[in-house]
């Protein structure tokens, strides 16, 4: 019997001869997530290997991929997942917080949209600048609710908003003052006439000329409420304002006080207009928009003075209600709609008072830099509609006139525009450094990349929209006033010479107002209009007696003579023409004389065919080398080499380096240098150096001409 031992004593001999290798035991087969395409093609068995598996490397020796977004147990596929329904509940988020704070004509809106099955993420995307979504409560502190409350906007009882600065603090509680209310009903929205079917004539003609460059309000909701009956957009201060400019774009008897005297034009709609802002001139929006029209049409009267303090009223009332700032941190106090309103309001008031600024050569009442807004929202569906001529006859086809209104492109690209005429007046009447050759031409770049930057709808066409020709034509006009106080001097180190870039310009604006009145007429042409045939035929005048510049000088003086049916500033623009002509013994030639000196047209009643407007393009595109002709011709006709020597008795004469600078008069307003403490605004405070000190003039980038 064998005796039994412990494990460790067993006999080596033994177990040697009974030990064998021991074979690894099969793992389990790894389960995976997603096997690879070939072999689900296949149906084999995939052991899930990246980037390629056993069974296609080894066994059938074929190439391998997997299909990621199949897998949705892989963690990108969770990622994705997890950011699709993030950005969803954001969207969700933004459309709830916007129902939350719009009023209930906006809700419906909303809603419209939703049913419409429109996209939720393009809702939201064109909410979001509108709505912010309320943040995570928290702990609260004193600082922290005051931090919170300063310099946000302060609405009365009456749900105006006004805005009060950090250093105010009007804002922390409300006063309950409460702004008197307007009547509701349409029937009084004005008591000058109550013939409806005249009313909705003028508001078109308005619309169809006046509105689509001066876009002083948001055409749509002022409609809206005008129908519906309220308040909140339209008010009858504000359509009292509005009919008293539209009645110089008419010729019916009922656009006159007295129907025989075509000057009484509006002033029955002017004369309510003022009794309303008389018995109440609270702050709103429409106020601001009426004191805005009030100032265009007294401005349209030759009443210039009036207009400027009309217009100061309307920037500050802008102010107050803080429409230069940016309130979409206040989304739970103004809707998405007052919001763009607000947009639309504050950059149509800035560009008119930069355009009044530039036209009176006075400083600008709000600096760019004060301006925290951005600029109105292109809303797709207001910029097709299409545009077409109205007159008193009713619509006018023009072949090739018809096309997208973009009221809002225009305006974004004339607020950019502004923004740069904005700094130009306040270099040119409140500098803060000296002037010097650099700063103009570092001007001058602005403007030209502003114009290389229009976008392809406001480009000249073969038959451009009157808009659009007059955009261009102020473009000109303001890049004129830039040059024309150097006209007697040359850039160093530069080949741009100011007495070319003036000529150039003034024979552009000519050229665009002459296309305009082929193809229009300029019965209904803005008032702005008159400004720039008054700077551009000032230096025609001066390039007399070149040719070029006498027809120019002539067509300028013939589209005057044009507007002064519904301007009467058009005609105090001709008085200035020839007591210019006058006072500095220019002979004008037959041509323009003959045009000068007759009577003022009769009134035209309706728009003239177009004749040649197959041709408007080509003639537009022209204008470039015409104006390099008339230049080349200029020379010719000049001795001495200097442009202007056909001015016998020259405005300023040349003595010391203070007047080698240019302006029409020798007390004229120009601009100041920086610094100054005391003199008069003109010319040789620009300089700031003592007399014969050419070398200072020199160093500031300068040289006589």
């Amino acid at each position: 019997m064998r005796t039994l031992r412990p494990k460790d004593e067993q006999d080596v001999s033994t177990s040697a001869l009974i030990s064998v290798p021991t074979l690894p035991r099969p793992s389990k087969r790894r389960c995976i997530s997603s096997a690879c395409i070939p072999c689900r093609k296949r149906k084999s068995k995939c052991d899930g290997g990246m980037p390629n598996c056993s069974t296609c490397t080894a066994v059938y020796q074929t190439p391998c991929s997997y299909d990621v977004d199949s897998d949705h147990r892989r963690k990108a596929a969770l990622k994705r997942d997890i950011e699709a329904l993030r950005g969803q509940n954001d969207a969700l988020g933004i459309i709830v917080a916007s129902i939350r704070s719009s009023t209930d004509a906006e809700v419906a809106e909303i809603v419209q949209q939703i049913r419409a099955d429109e996209d939720l993420d393009s809702i939201a995307e064109s909410l979001k600048r509108n709505v912010i979504l309320p943040e995570r409560s928290g702990a609260k502190s004193a600082e922290g609710e005051l931090s919170n409350l300063i310099g946000r906007p302060s609405l009365d009882a009456s749900g105006v908003v006004k805005h009060y600065g950090h250093t105010s603090s009007l804002s922390l509680v409300s006063d309950g003052e409460r702004s008197p209310m307007h009547l509701q009903t349409s029937e009084v929205w004005t008591r000058v006439t109550r013939d409806a079917a005249f009313v909705e004539h003028l508001l078109s003609i308005y619309f169809c000329w006046a509105h689509p460059y001066h876009v002083l309000f948001s055409k749509e909701q002022f409609l809206d409420d005008m129908a519906k009956g309220r308040s909140k957009y339209c008010s009858p201060l504000m359509v009292n304002a509005l009919l008293a400019l539209a009645c110089a774009y008419s010729d019916w008897p009922e656009a006159r006080e007295f129907s025989s005297d075509p000057t009484t034009a509006g002033d029955h709609f002017f004369a309510e207009a003022k009794r309303l802002l008389n018995e109440n001139d609270a702050s709103n929006l429409t106020t601001v928009q009426a004191l805005a029209l009030m100032g265009l049409r007294e401005a349209s009267c030759s009443r210039d003075s009036s207009g400027f303090q009309y217009a100061g009223r309307c920037i500050r009332m802008l102010i107050e209600l803080g429409l230069h700032l940016s309130f979409a941190s206040a989304s739970d106090k103004i809707s998405p709609t007052e919001l763009e309103v607000r947009r639309i309001t504050f950059w149509g008031c800035f560009i008119y008072d930069t355009t009044w600024s530039i036209c009176i050569g006075r400083i600008a009442q709000l600096p760019r830099t004060a301006i925290s807004l951005d600029l109105p929202n292109v809303i797709e569906q207001h910029e097709q509609k299409p545009w077409r001529p109205y007159t008193d006859s009713g619509w006018t086809n023009i072949p090739g006139a018809e096309q997208p209104t973009v009221p809002t492109t225009l305006m974004r690209a004339m607020s950019s525009l502004s923004e740069i005429v904005n700094d130009t007046v306040f270099m040119f009447y409140a500098p803060r450094e000296r002037f010097t050759s650099k700063k103009l031409l570092d001007f001058y770049a602005r403007y030209t990349r502003w114009f290389n930057n229009l976008p392809d709808k406001l480009r000249l066409r073969e038959v451009p929209t009157p808009h659009v020709l007059l955009l261009h034509a102020y473009y000109y006009t303001v890049v004129l006033h830039l040059f024309r106080p150097f006209l007697k001097v040359d850039l160093t180190n530069s080949k741009i010479s100011p007495r070319d870039i003036c000529t150039s310009c003034a024979s552009n604006g000519a050229s665009l107002l002459g296309t305009y009145r082929h193809i229009y007429g300029l019965r209904r042409v803005p008032l702005i209009s008159t400004h720039i045939l008054l700077s551009t035929s000032i230096i025609h005048l001066l390039n007399l007696p070149n040719s070029l510049s006498a027809q120019d000088l002539a067509l300028s003086i013939t589209c005057l003579r044009d507007i002064s049916a519904n301007h009467g500033f058009a005609m105090r623009s001709l008085h200035i023409i020839m007591a210019l002509s006058q006072q500095w013994n220019i002979h004008l030639p037959s041509e323009v004389a003959q045009i000068a000196y007759i009577l003022p047209p009769e009134v035209p009643t309706s728009l003239p065919d177009p004749q040649g407007s197959a041709n408007t393009l080509t003639h537009l595109s022209s204008l470039t080398d015409h104006f390099q002709q008339q230049h080349n011709d200029h020379m010719k006709d000049t001795n001495s080499g200097f442009p202007f020597s056909a001015v016998k008795n020259s405005p300023r004469p040349f003595t010391t380096p203070a007047d080698m600078f240019w302006s029409p008069f020798p007390d004229h307003s120009v601009p100041l240098q920086a610094h100054q403490q005391n003199g008069p605004m003109d010319i040789s405070a620009m300089l700031d150096v003592p007399n014969n000190d050419r070398d200072q003039l020199s160093r500031d980038g300068f040289t006589v001409a």
